[in-house]
């Protein structure tokens, strides 16, 4: 499915949570209609003494939904490269004895902290 296709179908899902299409925990046991509407309908909430007990969701809706978090997943790691890139923009790797007097110099102002991660304090 295209990422534009899962968040429509996502889209709908939460569209259809807001519109709470609804079915008590004694219906879902005693009748089978349920069966008819979820797949169009994507989810249908559970409601058991005036409370939400649970959800069903249609085998599609859940794949749309995965999808949706793989994709929003995938749109915040590139957003936190990006922004890596954009911090270290003006920034000149080190290289040779610069590298090295560098990373001396951060160990020498670490020691301590670094000496208890070393002794497991």
């Amino acid at each position: 499915m295209s990422p534009y296709a899962t968040l429509d179908r996502a889209g709908g899902i939460r569209d259809s949570v807001l519109g709470r299409s609804r079915i008590s925990a004694t219906d879902l046991a005693r009748g089978k209609d349920w069966r008819e509407r979820l797949p169009e309908e994507g989810v249908i909430e559970i409601t058991d003494r005036g409370g939400t007990a649970g959800w069903l969701l249609s085998d599609e809706g859940m794949r749309a939904l995965v999808e949706g978090y793989a994709y929003l997943e995938e749109e915040v790691e590139r957003a936190q490269i990006a922004a890596m890139f954009e911090a270290r923009r003006d920034s000149r790797p080190l290289t040779g004895e610069e590298l090295e007097s560098a990373v001396l110099e951060t160990y020498r102002a670490r020691k301590d902290e670094l000496r208890g991660i070393i002794d497991g304090c």
